[in-house]
């Protein structure tokens, strides 16, 4: 019998050295942000990383079930979901912050609402969503009287107004693309939504807001913003702004509307 080729002998395989290292806190030294978003939102993600600061600020995300129409008694669907979700984001890692990521589904489900649910699952951190960051930035920059620009459907949009004005805002120019279909919402042009912020930001108001997650505003907030002489605020672009500022970091980002420079 002849002996295996010299290639084919099994060679003696050193054993694995441990190797020595040190631990850090992570890639969040800033803040670690956690997303509940819609199952079909392919928006967010990518907006939020925009308008978020470039290093040290980490997002970590979620999705909720939600299905292909954008109606009230859909929006509702999601409480029942909302602690499950918030539940699997880092768990037993750092969090600062988790956002709720839907604007329709936070005024017809409840801020408060859905603020509680989170805490059930994440009771020590800090929770916001599109709406209470958009309000909140339309009160920083002494937005009282404002144009609402949406995508929904009229009784999604009746949700808006009630909630809106129970704030305490008043809005002077209402618009929207009317949309029922959770797909279309992301697929609204930029342009489209410059065209339509343009036509109702010109209005006796103080300032804008565009509602929806789903809306791609990077864009056109800047040019916006310079175009109306006013305030533009929109629900990725106050979202990033109140989750770090929640977690304490109060770094600037140039270029997507003044709210981010304050």
């Amino acid at each position: 019998m002849s002996s295996p080729a010299p290639h084919l002998v099994p060679a003696i395989q050193p054993a694995w050295q441990q190797m020595p290292f040190t631990a850090d806190q992570g890639s969040p030294t800033k803040a670690a942000i956690g997303l509940i978003t819609l199952s079909n939102d392919i928006t967010i993600e990518p907006e939020l990383s925009t308008f978020l600061p470039r290093d040290g600020v980490a997002l970590y995300s979620n999705r909720i079930p939600f299905p292909a129409v954008n109606t009230v008694e859909a929006l509702r669907s999601m409480e029942q979901n909302i602690r499950d979700t918030a539940a699997l984001i880092n768990p037993g890692e750092r969090l600062d912050v988790v956002i709720f990521g839907c604007t329709s589904g936070t005024m017809t489900i409840g801020d408060d609402v859905v603020r509680a649910r989170i805490k059930e699952a994440k009771p020590d951190v800090e929770t916001t969503d599109p709406i209470t960051a958009g309000i909140t930035g339309l009160n920083r920059l002494g937005c009282k009287r404002i144009a609402v620009l949406t995508p929904y459907i009229d009784e999604v949009n009746e949700v808006v107004d009630r909630f809106i004005t129970s704030k305490g805002m008043i809005i002077g120019a209402r618009g929207s693309f009317k949309l029922e279909s959770s797909a279309a919402l992301c697929r609204v042009s930029p342009d489209s939504i410059y065209d339509a912020g343009m036509a109702l930001g010109k209005a006796d108001v103080d300032g804008l807001f565009i509602s929806c997650t789903a809306l791609r505003v990077s864009p056109i907030i800047e040019r916006l913003e310079a175009d109306l002489g006013k305030p533009v605020v929109a629900s990725n672009q106050a979202l990033a702004w109140h989750a770090t500022r929640l977690a304490g970091c109060d770094e600037t980002v140039e270029g997507y509307g003044q709210l981010l420079r304050i």
